[in-house]
């Protein structure tokens, strides 16, 4: 049977309560916190089984995962492939991938840059092909597409538009072609998750939307001020080629001017928040 992610998400928990075998029944969820944590779960942890998700292009697989009497979930993604030109706003063309091997440097760099909201990801094979595990994010009210059809309201609606805003920034960062309504999770909390970079880190060395940057953070903009290449390098190592990371640092510098500019012209205040 082929699971979407909103209908795993809503049946987790009762599978959890009833003792189902689905998460084996006698042990308990994995309730860890820090990133060291979950990539060791995820390099170390047993597959127990695993299910098509039926949720997007890459066909991922939902895995249910046990280490040391612990489980949880993972999201695992063997996609590697290239995918049409890139045709950049000034003209440039270049190839893009569809690999998982960004979902590993989305995670490297969101921790780099200090966002935190990516999700934690770490490579290992599957199937004897490599991969992307990422962990299953907890506590998940629902993907974004849901608060839209079903008007959900935030509770402080100014901090979750400063939020997308963050999103958005970081994306151009990446140049994430693929973001969409169901890659980004709200928790019950009202905090963002972002999943599924397969698409991004083309060798594009411009700004792919200037519609996107409408706002940042202050926060956001002095740690893209202050990534040197030898620390992108030591954070993202083989996920990246060499072409990729001067592609990383060229937009970096694109749309630091870009905000410099923008500040210039319009006002800190309308802005940066």
């Amino acid at each position: 049977m082929k699971l979407t992610r909103r209908r795993c998400l809503r049946t987790l928990g009762g599978l959890v309560a009833a003792g189902s075998g689905f998460l084996l029944e006698g042990l308990a969820r994995a309730d860890f916190q820090s990133d060291q944590q979950k990539e060791q779960f995820l390099r170390s942890a047993r597959i127990v089984s695993t299910e098509e998700i039926g949720h997007g292009v890459t066909s991922p697989h939902k895995a249910t995962m046990e280490w040391q009497g612990s489980t949880h979930a993972a999201s695992i993604q063997v996609v590697d492939r290239p995918l049409g030109d890139f045709f950049g706003a000034d003209g440039t063309t270049v190839p893009m991938r569809d690999s998982w091997r960004f979902n590993v440097a989305a995670y490297k760099l969101d921790r780099l840059i200090g966002l935190k909201m990516v999700v934690v990801t770490v490579a290992r094979n599957f199937q004897s092909k490599p991969a992307g595990f990422s962990w299953w994010v907890d506590d998940v009210m629902g993907e974004d597409i849901d608060r839209i059809k079903q008007g959900w309201i935030p509770p402080d609606q100014k901090v979750f538009d400063e939020v997308r805003a963050v999103v958005q920034v970081f994306d151009e960062l990446i140049i994430n072609i693929d973001r969409n309504l169901s890659n980004l999770l709200i928790t019950k909390s009202w905090d963002l998750a972002l999943i599924d970079h397969s698409r991004s880190f083309i060798p594009y060395k411009g700004i792919r939307n200037t519609e996107n940057l409408k706002r940042c953070s202050r926060a956001l903009l002095k740690e893209m001020r202050a990534m040197k290449l030898a620390a992108v390098q030591n954070a993202v190592g083989t996920y990246l080629t060499s072409g990729e990371v001067s592609a990383l640092m060229a937009r970096r510098d694109r749309i630091v001017e870009f905000f410099d500019a923008k500040i210039k012209a319009d006002g800190e205040e309308n802005v940066l928040f």
